[in-house]
């Protein structure tokens, strides 16, 4: 799974006695704001801070610059799985919730594993994964009798989540549609199980950004809800057993 930040949208609308949530300076004329949150930032700010890599919101000074070189703001750094026995917790439980809801059944399963930036890039150049340049958050891969789904350390919980999901997806379709290589059907599988597992939390905001924004795995989101619509959650998995 790749990383698809939204970026931060520009206005021009006056704003009465607002200031920006950074530096505090009075906003004026053109500001920021990220989707679905309350804060606005200043042109200043936003051109001219480090942005975080998990949510690209300019970063303060209680922000943190991981050892990989990435950068988090506060926010997401209080509320990120860097300790591997906590991740580990994390991931049984999403495997469970999945199992329950859309419910993904599998024999063998897979263990899993917290990594840095670089392992992860050198894990997808390994196993012949294309990353386009872009920032790996997971991966699965099975090597033989070995299956791991690998997660990027220093993740938000919930994106945590996301990315478990989503990965988890490709070890259930290991076991039940092995031959399946369309990348539409493949990759937007996984991201509507991550998407169902947002509705699940009860994340309904990070759901709708997760179906409407733009990103490589959107034609295949909307293809599976297209046939969800039309057969259920039910349908949608055993349609997939069926496809090559």
């Amino acid at each position: 799974m790749t990383s698809r930040l939204i970026p931060p949208i520009r206005s021009q609308q006056l704003l009465d006695k607002s200031h920006c949530a950074l530096c505090g300076q009075r906003l004026l004329g053109a500001y920021y704001f990220l989707p679905d949150r309350p804060e606005r930032y200043c042109e200043t700010c936003i051109e001219q801070r480090p942005r975080c890599a998990s949510c690209a919101a300019p970063v303060g000074d209680d922000g943190w610059t991981l050892h990989d070189g990435r950068v988090q703001c506060g926010g997401c750094h209080r509320s990120a799985i860097y300790d591997p026995q906590e991740a580990q917790a994390l991931y049984a439980s999403t495997v469970a919730s999945l199992a329950q809801h859309p419910g993904l059944q599998v024999q063998v399963g897979a263990s899993f594993r917290l990594v840095d930036q670089p392992t992860i890039q050198d894990l997808a150049h390994q196993g012949a994964i294309a990353t386009e340049g872009q920032q790996m958050l997971g991966l699965y891969l099975r090597q033989g009798r070995m299956r791991v789904v690998y997660a990027l350390y220093g993740l938000p919980r919930w994106r945590f989540r996301l990315v478990v999901a989503h990965e988890f997806a490709h070890v259930w379709q290991g076991e039940h549609c092995p031959l399946l290589t369309d990348y539409d059907w493949v990759e937007g599988f996984a991201e509507w199980v991550a998407y169902q597992h947002l509705l699940f939390l009860g994340a309904t905001k990070a759901a709708e950004r997760l179906r409407n924004a733009e990103h490589p795995y959107r034609k295949g989101l909307e293809q599976c809800l297209k046939l969800e619509e039309q057969i259920g959650i039910r349908g949608v998995l055993a349609a997939m057993r069926t496809l090559e």
